[in-house]
C-alpha cells in the first residue's frame, strides 16, 4: 500500500517537473523569436551649409524729428483738438487755452474786448504720441503739453563695445530682430566719433531699409556678423548633448540600425537651429540621434521612429 502511494507521489512530481520544463522551453522559444526592443528615437544625417557667427547687440528706437508742444503762459485748457495716436497736420488745432488773467477777471470788464482764449496749432506733420494735459487742467509756463513725432524719422541707436567697432562701417546693413522674433534690415548711416566713458562703447545710427511701424524706446537686437564658413558640417541643435557645466559636448552616433554610441565632439558656430561640428570629421552618410538622445548611456539599443 505504502509502495503504491510512493509511486503515485513520484508520478505526480514527475508530471509537475515535465510541465514546468515544457513551459520554460516554450518561453525561451518565444523570447528568441521576439527581437529585443530599444529606446525609440529619431535619426538624421549631417547637413553642409553656410554658417555665420553673429554678435548680438542691444539697440533702441528713436524718432529724430519730433515737436515738443509747450505752454508759453499759465492758464486753463478749454479744449483739446487731438488725442494720442491721431495723425496731425501742420496748422491743425491742438489746444485752446484761457489765460490765467482772463479766467480770474470778471467777464463784464474785458470780456467784450478780449476773451483770453489762445489757440495752439501744430507746426509739423506727424503722430501725436503724448498728451500730458486734458480739458480743464491748469498749466504753467513752459509745461510740456504734447509730443508729435514723424514716423519716417525712425532711427535705431546702437551702442557697440569699442573692440567691435571695426566690424561696423557706414552703409553696412545688418539684420534687426524684434521681441516677437520678426526681423528686418537696417543700414548704418552715421558713426558717432565719441566713446561713452563709463561703458567704453561707440554709438552708431541705423536707418531701416523699409518703413517699420514700431514705437520709440523699443529694445531691439542687432546681429553683427563676425565670421562666415561656406561649407560647414552641422547637426540639429537637438542632437547635441552637454554636461551641466557645458564644458563637454557629444552626440549619439548610429553604428547600425539598432545601436548608438557616444561620440565626443568640438562644436563651432551655433545658430537658432544648427550647430557646426568641427571635430571629428563627420561623413554626410553618418547617422545620428536627432531626438531622444538626452540621458542615454554611452552605448544603447535603439528603435528608429518611422
Amino acid at each position: 500500500m505504502k509502495s503504491n502511494k510512493m509511486k503515485v507521489i513520484f508520478f505526480l512530481i514527475s508530471i509537475f517537473f515535465l510541465i514546468n520544463l515544457i513551459s520554460c522551453s516554450k518561453k525561451e522559444a518565444e523570447d528568441s523569436d521576439t527581437p529585443l526592443k530599444g529606446v525609440e528615437i529619431s535619426a538624421g544625417t549631417p547637413v553642409q551649409t553656410t554658417m555665420t557667427d553673429y554678435l548680438d547687440l542691444n539697440a533702441s528706437t528713436v524718432f529724430l524729428s519730433q515737436e515738443i508742444v509747450r505752454a508759453t503762459f499759465p492758464g486753463f485748457i478749454i479744449r483739446t483738438g487731438k488725442n494720442p495716436g491721431d495723425h496731425v497736420k501742420i496748422g491743425e488745432l491742438l489746444f485752446s487755452i484761457k489765460t490765467k488773467e482772463a479766467s480770474a477777471s470778471d467777464s463784464t470788464d474785458i470780456g467784450k474786448q478780449f476773451n483770453g482764449l489762445v489757440n495752439i496749432y501744430a507746426r509739423t506733420n506727424g503722430i501725436l504720441t503724448e498728451l500730458s494735459y486734458q480739458t480743464g487742467d491748469y498749466i504753467t509756463e513752459s509745461d510740456r503739453l504734447a509730443l508729435i513725432v514723424d514716423p519716417s524719422s525712425l532711427r535705431i541707436m546702437l551702442n557697440v563695445p569699442y573692440q567691435y567697432s571695426p566690424n561696423i562701417k557706414v552703409s553696412d546693413s545688418f539684420p534687426i530682430k524684434l521681441a516677437d522674433n520678426k526681423e528686418f534690415t537696417a543700414k548704418v548711416i552715421k558713426k558717432i566719433p565719441s566713446i561713452d566713458a563709463a561703458n567704453q562703447t561707440q554709438s552708431f545710427v541705423l536707418e531701416p531699409d523699409i518703413p517699420v511701424n514700431v514705437p520709440a524706446n523699443l529694445n531691439l537686437i542687432v546681429k553683427i556678423p563676425l565670421k562666415s564658413i561656406a561649407h560647414a558640417i552641422a547637426l540639429p541643435k537637438s542632437a547635441i548633448i552637454t554636461n551641466e557645466t557645458e564644458s563637454e559636448y557629444w552626440v549619439m552616433k548610429m553604428i547600425n540600425d539598432s545601436t548608438a554610441v557616444k561620440l565626443d565632439i568640438t562644436k563651432g558656430i551655433e545658430t537658432d537651429s544648427l550647430v557646426q561640428v568641427i571635430e571629428p570629421n563627420l561623413s554626410m552618410s553618418d547617422r545620428f540621434i536627432t531626438e531622444g538622445a538626452y540621458g542615454l548611456p554611452d552605448t544603447v539599443k535603439v528603435v528608429v521612429k518611422k
